[in-house]
Order: C-alpha cells, then structure tokens, then sequence
C-alpha cells in the first residue's frame, strides 16, 4: 500500500496572465522531481487552453467566431511540426491503445511517411525551421496538396482531442471552413495569439545543437521515436519552468520557489 510519501512532490505556480483586456488567473502543477519535458506536457496545455480561451472570449466580444468545429478536419492535413517531447508522448499513446487500433493507427502512419517519402518533400518537412522563412510557405502549399491526413483524423474530427499536440490547440480560424479546404492563405483569418507555447516548448529541447531541427511533422513521430529511443535530458520541473517562462518572455525569470509557489 502507498502512503502519502510515496506521492511525487509537485509544486503549484500561481500565475496571472493579460489577453488583450483580460487578466486570467491560473495555477500550474508541476513536479519537482528530475523529469524529462514531456511532463510538462499537462501543464502546458493548460496554459495554452487558458490563452486560447481568454483569445476566444476577445474575438466574440469584438464580433467574431472560430469557424473550426468538429467535422471540419482540413487543418489536419496541413504540414503540423511538434516537439520532440510531443513525438515520444504520441508514440506512447499509440503503444498504450488496445488492438486492433493499435495496429490500424501505426498503419496509418506508416502509410503516410511512405507518400511523403515519395512524394520528394521529406527532407524539407524533417528541416522545416532550418529553411528561409518564405521556403516555408511554399513547403506548406506543397505539402497540403498531397492530402496526407492526420493519422488521428477519424470522421474529419481529431480522435485524441484531449491529447492534441499544442500547436493544434494555437490554430484558430474565424474565416469561412471553405478557405481552409483549399489551404487559400489570402482568404484565412487566424485569431492572433499572443505567445506560442507550443514553439517555445519545442525549442527547449535540441534547440541549441547545432545543425538540428528541434521540431518533427507530426507524422514522423513513430519513426522518430523508434529510430532515436526515449533518452533525453531530464532536469527538475522547477527548472524547466523557469527555462520555458525565459524563453518566452525573453526576460529573465526567478527561481519558481517565491510566495507564489507552494509544494505538496
């Protein structure tokens, strides 16, 4: 039987967050044990659901409305970077899905590294943020044009919705679903947000090694991870909190161990 020290010691950030007018209040649970980033996955979808919200709630009051709903999959086909923590996350999910899903989903993925491999664009897609910025747009074109689904997407809608990568949670669209159908970048309207957890997670890791790409399309992820293994850095959550609020804020940040911070 586990006692109440057998727990793991978190530690709970309280912090206060502007969008546009609105100050948003939230706590943040992370642990103070030697981790690898991928715990603070949890924690940082929380901060990215808060942000997005606090941008919704600013977008309606000044008249506008996501047009993304369920049913509507075509950002799912769009060329989607993420974290190299995010890749071992997704890779873990899939392991944990009972058959025959397991298998239907890494087929999936199989599948579509094979059209991408043929299709000439790997090398560009595993290099995205390497390559000049307007190489990029033209990337995204090309790659959308392939219609390499997601290998989550079911019905047109995200089956792992709740563990979504964070810059799908950063996608938001108030323009008409039929410009995203056809990828048309002048007719898009994306709601501004006003930081990328989501780029600035994927940047902690790998990104001062250089020559090498700290983010992955989404559909390599299993490769990745098979090829590369679990093994990364692991620091106590305290730290990575810290690193993350620098690198965002691009401001120096104390210890998270003031009187806004409680252990438990």
């Amino acid at each position: 039987m586990s006692s109440h020290h057998d727990q793991p010691r978190t530690l709970t950030a309280t912090m206060e967050l502007a969008i546009g007018t609105q100050k948003l209040k939230l706590n943040l649970v992370v642990p103070t044990d030697e981790v690898a980033p991928e715990s603070m996955v949890p924690a940082l979808r929380q901060l990215t659901n808060t942000i997005i919200d606090g941008v919704e709630d600013n977008a309606r009051n000044q008249g506008f409305e996501v047009s993304c709903k369920k049913g509507c999959g075509a950002c799912c086909r769009q060329h989607v970077p993420i974290s190299r923590a995010e890749a071992r996350l997704l890779a873990e999910l899939v392991e944990e899905l009972p058959e025959p899903r397991r298998s239907k989903i890494k087929a999936r993925f199989a599948s579509a590294m094979e059209r991408l491999r043929a299709s000439g664009l790997f090398e560009e897609s595993l290099n995205f943020h390497l390559i000049d910025p307007r190489d990029r747009v033209a990337l995204v074109g090309r790659y959308f044009k392939l219609g390499i689904a997601c290998p989550f997407l079911e019905e047109e809608s995200c089956s792992i919705y709740a563990d979504r990568p964070l810059i799908c949670r950063e996608y938001l669209v108030i323009s008409s679903p039929k410009h995203c159908a056809t990828l048309n970048g002048d007719e898009i309207e994306r709601l501004k947000v006003p930081v990328s957890v989501s780029s600035t997670f994927s940047k902690m890791e790998g990104a001062y090694e250089e020559g090498e790409n700290p983010f992955l399309p989404l559909i390599l992820a299993l490769e990745w991870v098979e090829e590369h293994g679990r093994e990364c850095e692991t620091r106590p959550g305290p730290s990575w909190v810290q690193q993350f609020f620098q690198d965002l804020s691009g401001s120096k940040i104390p210890d998270p161990d003031g009187p806004d911070t409680m252990l438990s």
